[in-house]
């Protein structure tokens, strides 16, 4: 029970996956139906990986202005 829980807690690598889907799905959608309302729908399916993204700088916080991508960043996957 505890195995599953830690998959589905804010900020695991299945839900990592999962907001980087929907960000995926997001660009192929405007790509393939555009129009008003997909754009809208575009956005709020980038939301997800934004506020992971914003978590992960609040719960880890940058002490180096150098922080970045590469350096385990908020926009990369988590480290292990």
């Amino acid at each position: 029970m505890t195995i599953m829980r830690d998959q589905l807690r804010i900020g695991s690598g299945l839900c990592w996956a999962v907001a980087w889907l929907l960000t995926v799905a997001a660009v192929l959608g405007s790509l393939l139906w555009p129009s008003a309302a997909m754009w809208w729908i575009s956005i709020a399916l980038l939301i997800p990986l934004i506020g992971l993204a914003a978590w992960r700088e609040d719960q880890k916080g940058a002490t180096d202005p150098t922080y970045g991508v590469a350096d385990g960043g908020p926009w990369g996957p988590p480290t292990i």
